[in-house]
């Protein structure tokens, strides 16, 4: 299938029209599409908020369905917005906390690492050794994409699902916006400060905010988009770390797709990378990654559970 034939894998709906010339529509669409997106790109700056990434994704899609049957738009927003609706209320959090009356947590994490590392905190040791505030290196590039393809992977992902295979999106897109909730209700519940914000009350060493730097070579646009972006979040959502958590999870469901059995474990590298990102630029103790990657687990283990349960028992019901 090429990529401008995309729509939802095992749907039944057809195309309105049985003109062979709708393919070529749809690839001429789609071109377009993704020009626009390239200059838009070169004028912004590389989309980075997570609205912005998801209606470009559902733009394609869309351009993908022209020609097709017009449940299969209905389908776009009935499917993509369940999602929408979390993200845009984990954004909203900022600040619930402290309405309630919770005082936001900083020693917990810091106890935790280093007693799991020897009596210093990995962010400390990594920013000793890979930072230096008067210069720019490949490593502040490499924490910057790593840290930023959080934003637009998980969602690509989820855009290639859905025109591959609807029901295999479905799966995918319940786990995220499971994990997404059961983050959401943590950060309510456990406010907690990042190593960063640790740094400026003084309780970490010489700690700072380092994941913008890399902008700084690559391009001012998505700087400042993404400058923007983090000032508008909950700057006390540390526990558990959602970066860690969704990167774990797009590994899990991408395994079984990729057709060669000894290349699938290399997709873990990506969480690996993203860790090593978050504790090194001061956005997430070892503490709220591990974290993260039990959420996602617990997320994938107890949906896989409810789906053979319910596949036993429809297969009961037929018999």
């Amino acid at each position: 299938m090429s990529s401008a034939d995309l729509a939802p894998a095992g749907s039944e709906a057809e195309p309105v029209l049985h003109f062979g010339h709708w393919s070529a529509v749809r690839r001429c669409a789609l071109a377009l599409y993704f020009v626009g997106l390239v200059v838009w790109s070169y004028n912004y700056g590389i989309p980075v908020q997570r609205e912005l990434v998801i209606l470009w994704v559902c733009g394609a899609l869309a351009c993908a369905c022209i020609g097709r049957h017009p449940r299969e738009m209905l389908w776009l927003v009935i499917d993509w917005a369940p999602m929408v609706i979390v993200l845009a209320a984990y954004d909203v959090t900022r600040g619930v906390a402290d309405k309630l009356g919770i005082g936001t947590h900083f020693h917990p994490m810091i106890d935790f690492d280093k007693a799991f590392f020897f009596g210093q905190t990995p962010t400390e040791w990594l920013q000793h050794h890979l930072y230096d505030p008067t210069r720019l290196t490949g490593w502040n590039v490499f924490f910057t994409l790593v840290y930023t393809s959080y934003f637009i992977t998980p969602f690509a992902l989820a855009g290639w699902l859905w025109a591959r295979d609807r029901p295999a999106y479905l799966r995918f897109i319940k786990r995220l916006v499971t994990l997404a909730i059961a983050g959401l209700v943590t950060y309510i519940l456990f406010p907690a400060a990042p190593p960063w914000l640790a740094g400026q009350e003084g309780l970490l060493h010489d700690v700072h905010r380092t994941t913008s730097e890399g902008w700084k070579i690559i391009g001012v646009g998505t700087s400042v988009l993404f400058n923007e972006g983090q000032e508008s979040v909950n700057l006390v959502a540390a526990v558990p770390s959602l970066h860690a958590g969704l990167t774990m999870l797009v590994a899990i469901n991408l395994r079984p797709l990729i057709p060669w059995r000894r290349v699938r474990p290399l997709v873990f590298l990506y969480p690996a990378a993203m860790a090593l990102t978050l504790m090194a630029t001061g956005e997430h103790y070892f503490f709220d990654i591990l974290l993260g990657w039990t959420y996602a687990a617990v997320t994938m283990s107890a949906w896989s559970w409810w789906e053979r349960r319910r596949a036993v028992a429809k297969s009961l019901e037929t018999a």
